[in-house]
C-alpha cells in the first residue's frame, strides 16, 4: 500500500495534523492527481480555527483539508475521457449533484445537495487526491503551478467583479484578503476608472496597489465613510464590492454607495448584521447582488482567458510559497494577517 502525506483534521476542535495516510484509488469517473500545488483559503482557516459554519457541526473528522489545487493526473478510473494521465489540471471546489432543480438551469454552483471538499469530503492539502472527473477542469500545458491552484480563488474575484458594470465606474472595494486583492487587479484590467480598497492591513493595502487599486484606505487610521465620499466629491461611488465578511464593512460600503448604485456582496459574515434597509437601500433606489463562489464552467472559461490576456496578473498576490511540511507556518501567517496567499509545494 502507498502512503502519502498530508494535512488533516483529525480530531474536533482547533488544530491540524500533518499525518501519513493510504494514496487513494481513483474509482468510476475519477481521477487521480499527483498535487504540485495547493493554496491556502481564509476558509480554511475557520477549519483550522474550528469556526462556524464551515467546521463545528458539518466536518466530520478525519478529514483531509483544502480545496485549492494544481496537480497531473497519475491515474484515471474507468470511463474517464475528458483527461489522460499526464494533464495538468485544477479542481471546481463544489461538488454538485447535476440533478437537482438548480443543476438543470445552469446553477450547479448552488447545488440543493452541494458538497465542498476538504469539508464534505477529503481536500487536496496532500501529496495526492482523488477529483471526479465532473470537477477537473483541464489546464494549458506549461502553466506555471503556483498560478494553476490559485483559479478557483480568483473566480470569486472575477464572478463578483463582472457580477456588476465597473467599465469607467467608481468601485469601492472592501477587503484587501486574496479575494479582494485579486478583484482589485481584474478591475483594472477591466477599465474601471477609479478603484478604492479599504482594508486594515498595511500590507494589504501595500499589494492592494501593486494590483492595481488608485486609491488605498487603512480603516484603522481613518474613516472610510468620510474618505471616499470625499475623494468622489461627495457624490459616492458607482460600484460598492464587499469581499471583507465583516458587517461594520458592509455597513460603510453601502453608505459610500451613491443613489441608484450597485452593490455585490461576497463576504460571508458569521454573525446578524443589522442594516439601515430604508436608508441605505430603499431611499436610494440601490441594486445589491449576492454572490456565492463562481459560475461552474463559465466563471473558469472567464478567469482563463482574463489570464491569457496579459491585463491581469496575479503573482503579486503571492506573499509566500512553503513547504507542505510547513503548513503551520502558512496558517499563523494568515491569522495574523501578514500574508496575502500562501501557496504550499508538496514535493518540495
Amino acid at each position: 500500500m502507498d502512503i502519502m502525506r498530508a494535512v488533516r483534521k483529525t480530531k474536533e476542535g482547533k488544530g491540524l495534523e500533518l499525518v501519513n495516510i493510504p494514496v487513494p484509488e481513483p474509482e468510476k469517473n475519477e481521477v487521480l492527481v499527483k498535487v504540485k500545488a495547493c493554496s491556502m483559503c481564509g476558509t480554511d482557516v475557520h477549519i483550522y480555527n474550528w469556526e462556524h459554519p464551515w467546521s463545528e457541526g458539518r466536518i466530520i473528522p478525519p478529514r483531509t483539508i483544502g480545496h485549492e489545487i494544481c496537480g497531473i493526473v497519475e491515474k484515471t478510473g474507468c470511463d474517464v475521457t475528458l483527461v489522460r494521465e499526464g494533464d495538468l489540471v485544477s479542481a471546481e471546489s463544489h461538488i454538485f449533484d447535476g440533478k437537482c432543480a438548480q443543476c438543470r438551469t445552469g446553477n450547479m454552483h448552488i447545488c440543493e445537495n452541494l458538497k465542498f471538499f476538504g469539508v464534505d469530503v477529503d481536500g487536496f492539502f496532500a501529496e495526492y487526491a482523488v477529483i471526479p472527473e465532473t470537477n477537473v477542469w483541464k489546464n494549458p500545458p506549461g502553466m506555471p503551478y503556483e498560478i494553476a491552484t490559485l483559479q478557483e480563488s480568483i473566480g470569486n474575484s472575477v464572478y463578483t467583479v463582472f457580477s456588476q458594470d465597473v467599465t469607467a465606474k467608481t468601485v469601492a472595494v472592501f477587503g484587501a484578503g486574496p479575494t479582494g486583492l485579486f478583484a482589485a487587479g481584474i478591475l483594472k484590467a477591466a477599465g474601471a476608472g477609479k478603484i478604492i480598497v479599504v482594508a486594515g492591513s498595511k500590507l494589504h493595502l501595500e499589494l492592494a496597489r501593486k494590483m492595481g487599486a488608485d486609491i488605498v484606505i487603512n480603516r484603522h487610521e481613518s474613516d472610510p465613510v468620510s474618505e471616499i465620499m470625499e475623494v468622489t466629491g461627495r457624490q459616492g461611488v458607482d460600484v460598492f464590492l464587499e469581499m471583507s465578511g465583516s458587517g461594520t464593512a458592509l455597513n460603510q460600503g453601502l453608505k459610500t454607495l451613491r443613489p441608484t448604485g450597485s452593490a455585490s456582496i461576497l463576504g460571508l459574515p458569521t454573525k446578524e448584521v443589522c442594516i439601515d434597509i430604508s436608508k441605505d437601500f430603499v431611499m436610494k433606489d440601490i441594486t445589491v447582488r449576492g454572490v456565492y463562489g463562481r459560475k461552474i464552467w463559465d466563471t473558469w472559461v472567464m478567469t482563463s482567458r482574463l489570464l491569457n490576456s496579459g491585463k491581469f496578473n496575479p503573482v503579486p498576490v503571492i506573499t509566500h510559497r512553503i513547504k507542505l511540511d510547513d503548513f503551520e507556518t502558512g496558517f499563523e501567517l494568515m491569522k495574523n494577517g501578514e500574508a496575502g496567499k500562501v501557496v504550499m509545494f508538496p514535493e518540495d
